[in-house]
């Protein structure tokens, strides 16, 4: 660097000096350009010597010549190219300008075949339209051959049938819709489907009818669709209520014949045995008979269920279908009834048909002739039992049986009354569902107490006022004490406990009607001081033994709690007219006693 700056002179005024200090001062390697065209004159320059140095400038230009030469000749060819394509275009201007001429010649040509397409476009909218209107029309109001047919057919009903008739029905109605606006059309229309339906429903009466008569077997099946067919005939209430007896009187016959075999022949096979063999037992006779009646009347309750539309309807057919078999039934039962003589057989008898009544009840309406012709079995059941136990009762009376010194009931009354326990014991057992326990027993204890009462009151009647006060007590306790064993009995117990109380007073009476005579009291009017004198005596004697004062048939009471009752109301009686008598003038200390001391010592 100092050489050079030493041959060429100063650095800063030797142009020369200049560049190579800016060329040595370059950084090659962070000079991106000059890195990229060092690569390109590597792949020109293969052999770096001094003759490709001196020629390089030289090489350049040639080859720079060169390419543009090579340029130009490609530039060359797409020339001739382009000239090509600018002459089809031309060409193909030209042949559209003419097609856009003989287009427009075309389009004035085909005016008015295009006005006729239009036209002709918008009168096939408007047929569509009215085809379309035509078709729901139709569809709406119109019912096809083949659909008419399906309501002729009276030997197949199915739900094709149904679905026809609700189309008619349909119809028929949809028409009062169309009458606003097309009247004469509308009344076409209602006419035609009324005729329809006149004969739709003329068919479906008579193979209802056909098929109600095959329901004839002990346990029917009835087809699927003949509740649909009595829902149908709703719509003709005649028709309906002519089916409807149609059925009743089948299934009535069937009924009647289903209690015949029951009867005589039993069940299949011998199985159930037939229910006349049991006709020697009342009870079990009455029994299965009206078990029997309640099963079928439940069985035959679900098979109308099946078939008919409403319960009013399986109501009205099933009272009509259960009076076939009540002649039967009464005669059989008033048989039982007027043959039977015992009272509790009876009485069993009465619990058995009470209780099948109030469960026959729910199936049938109140005035359905079985309902009345059991109610009225039970009435003449009711009235034979009260008449047999009478007679029984009265039997007991006409024995003319006298009670004894003792005045314990007769065997009469205990039979009487082991009779009455039988009967409470059966009525006991008894269940009836729609009579409530208090009231039952009241209207049977009203049918046996009486006649019980009056054996009472005629075996007493011969006997003396104490007497007859005592055994009266003695037989109404014994009723009491059997009828305080079962419940319901309130209303009965408080009217023998008045009987019980009305005689213990009229005996308090007289046991104190007694202690006077004993003990010589005189009436208040004729209180004197020598009577005094006397009732001082006597009294003191009679305190000393105090069973003289006591009336001896008082002993024979048979209750220990109606004897202190006795002895203590009369004993109370006594003090009072004692007090009486100490507080009049004329006892002069001859009655020393005080009332008090008299009440202790009488105790």
């Amino acid at each position: 660097s100092s050489g050079i700056n030493a041959e060429y002179g100063d650095g800063g005024s030797n142009p020369l000096s200049r560049k190579l200090q800016k060329v040595l001062s370059l950084k090659l390697d962070q000079d991106p350009d000059l890195i990229v065209a060092l690569k390109g004159l590597s792949s020109v320059v293969t052999t770096n010597n001094l003759r490709t140095r001196r020629n390089l400038r030289g090489d350049f230009e040639r080859r720079s010549v060169d390419l543009s030469v090579e340029l130009c000749e490609s530039f060359s060819h797409v020339n001739q190219l382009v000239e090509k394509l600018s002459t089809e275009i031309t060409s193909m201007s030209e042949s559209c300008q003419e097609m856009t001429t003989e287009l427009a010649t075309a389009r004035k040509q085909m005016q008015g075949l295009l006005e006729k397409t239009s036209k002709i476009k918008r009168e096939s909218a408007s047929v569509e339209m009215k085809k379309e209107v035509i078709s729901a029309f139709i569809s709406r109001y119109h019912v096809t051959p083949q659909q008419a047919a399906v309501l002729k057919r009276s030997d197949q009903v199915d739900s094709e049938f149904f679905a026809v008739l609700d189309r008619v029905k349909y119809i028929h109605q949809d028409c009062k819709i169309l009458l606003q606006t097309h009247q004469t059309t509308g009344l076409q229309i209602m006419e035609n489907m009324a005729q329809l339906q006149e004969q739709a429903f003329q068919t479906l009466f008579k193979w209802t009818q056909n098929e109600c008569r095959r329901l004839t077997a002990d346990t029917p099946e009835p087809p699927g669709v003949l509740k649909e067919a009595f829902l149908m005939l709703q719509d003709r209430e005649s028709l309906l209520k002519a089916t409807m007896s149609e059925l009743a009187k089948v299934r009535r016959a069937a009924l009647l014949r289903m209690l015949i075999n029951s009867l005589t022949r039993g069940g299949p096979g011998g199985t159930p045995k037939p229910i006349e063999l049991s006709s020697h037992d009342p009870i079990r006779y009455s029994g299965d008979m009206l078990a029997w009646l309640h099963q079928t009347i439940a069985s035959e309750r679900d098979l109308m269920s099946s078939i008919l539309p409403t319960k009013d309807a399986v109501l009205v057919v099933l009272c009509e279908v259960t009076e076939g078999v009540s002649r039967t039934l009464k005669i059989r039962v008033e048989q039982i009834i007027n043959n039977t003589e015992d009272c509790i057989t009876l009485l069993q008898i009465c619990n058995i048909i009470q209780f099948y009544l109030s469960t026959i009840k729910p199936f049938l309406s109140e005035t359905a002739p079985l309902i009345l012709l059991i109610s009225e079995l039970n009435t003449q059941c009711r009235k034979q039992f009260n008449r047999h136990f009478a007679l029984s009762v009265s039997r007991l009376s006409d024995r003319n049986e006298l009670p004894g010194q003792d005045l314990v009931p007769t065997s009469a009354f205990q039979e009487a009354v082991h009779l009455l326990k039988i009967i409470l014991n059966t009525h006991d057992v008894s269940v009836v569902p729609d009579i409530s326990p208090t009231e039952s027993m009241s209207e049977l204890l009203d049918v046996v107490i009486g006649p019980i009462l009056t054996l009472c009151n005629l075996s007493a009647s011969q006997l003396d006022p104490v007497d007859n006060a005592v055994y009266i007590i003695n037989l109404v306790a014994g009723l009491y004490s059997v009828l305080a064993m079962y419940e319901n009995t309130d209303k009965k117990l408080e009217l023998l406990q008045n009987k019980i109380d009305e005689e213990l007073e009229t005996l308090t009476n007289l046991q104190y009607d007694h202690m006077i005579k004993i003990t010589s009291v005189p009436p208040t009017e004729m209180i004197n001081t020598e009577r005094l004198s006397t009732v001082s005596t006597k009294l003191d004697q009679a305190l000393l033994n105090t069973e003289l004062l006591w009336l001896h048939q008082c002993t024979r009471l048979s209750a220990l709690r109606h004897r202190n009752v006795v002895w203590h109301g009369a004993c109370e009686q006594f003090v009072k007219v004692y007090s009486t008598l100490i507080q009049s003038p004329h006892n002069t200390s001859m009655l020393t006693k005080s009332p008090e001391q008299i009440a202790d010592l009488l105790k």
